[in-house]
């Protein structure tokens, strides 16, 4: 099996060597003519490995967190998250732990057919210190064809400022370089998130153009691209 590039190597990389790195991938891909629907066709370009996202619901160990599966004991956590207008003000309208009153229930179903159909996969953030779960992170927006995936990620108010978001996008990526197929992550935060940006910037992430999406609101929304 070939050896995936890591995330260290990637890290090393200059700006300028990335984003060289990154619109040659577009350009390669472009001139595949690939079809969305045959996540076949090619082998990945960095490296070939076993394991893809969505195989599994990884558990991804920290120096003070542990990225894991959310469970029923993390509900009144993921209450307190989805109540704090303040946690979702920069955030798209329509994210899936919003759409049920009952936390529960949106529990039981993250890893049903959400995982299955490989729309989501959820992790929780959780303290190693006691277990607590601080937020959560997001894979979403999965390109198999491409080996592409997006990050997102929601942190409790009263853990802001503890650098935890940081620790939490570090893990994510070096698992997804290191352990799956991924070979590229993108990241999207509205342009008033100046928070969240500086979260991407800290871990790596190159802001790549801003454009204009639907996040729900009944205008569409500037948002900065990032790319690592």
């Amino acid at each position: 099996m070939v050896q995936l590039r890591s995330a260290k190597s990637i890290r090393m990389e200059s700006q300028e060597q990335r984003m060289r790195r990154f619109l040659a991938y577009v350009q390669q891909r472009l001139r595949e003519g690939m079809d969305a629907k045959d996540d076949t066709a090619h082998e990945p370009t960095l490296g070939a490995t076993e394991s893809k996202l969505f195989d599994e619901v990884p558990r991804l160990e920290g120096e003070r967190i542990i990225l894991s599966k959310i469970v029923e004991a993390d509900a009144e956590c993921l209450q307190e998250l989805v109540d704090d207008d303040v946690v979702y003000k920069f955030l798209p309208t329509y994210l899936y732990e919003k759409q049920r009153a009952d936390v529960k229930e949106t529990i039981r179903l993250l890893y049903g057919p959400l995982f299955e159909s490989k729309e989501s996969l959820f992790l929780g953030i959780h303290l190693k210190d006691g277990g607590e779960m601080a937020g959560i992170l997001e894979f979403y927006g999965l390109r198999d064809h491409l080996h592409k995936v997006s990050l997102g990620y929601r942190l409790l108010k009263r853990f802001w400022g503890r650098g935890l978001a940081t620790e939490a996008v570090k893990l994510a990526t070096d698992y997804l370089y290191e352990q799956t197929d991924i070979e590229i992550i993108t990241a999207s935060t509205m342009i008033e998130n100046v928070a969240s940006a500086h979260v991407l910037q800290k871990s790596g992430f190159l802001h790549t153009t801003q454009a204009e999406e639907d996040w729900g609101f009944p205008e569409s929304t500037l948002v900065d691209k990032w790319f690592y």
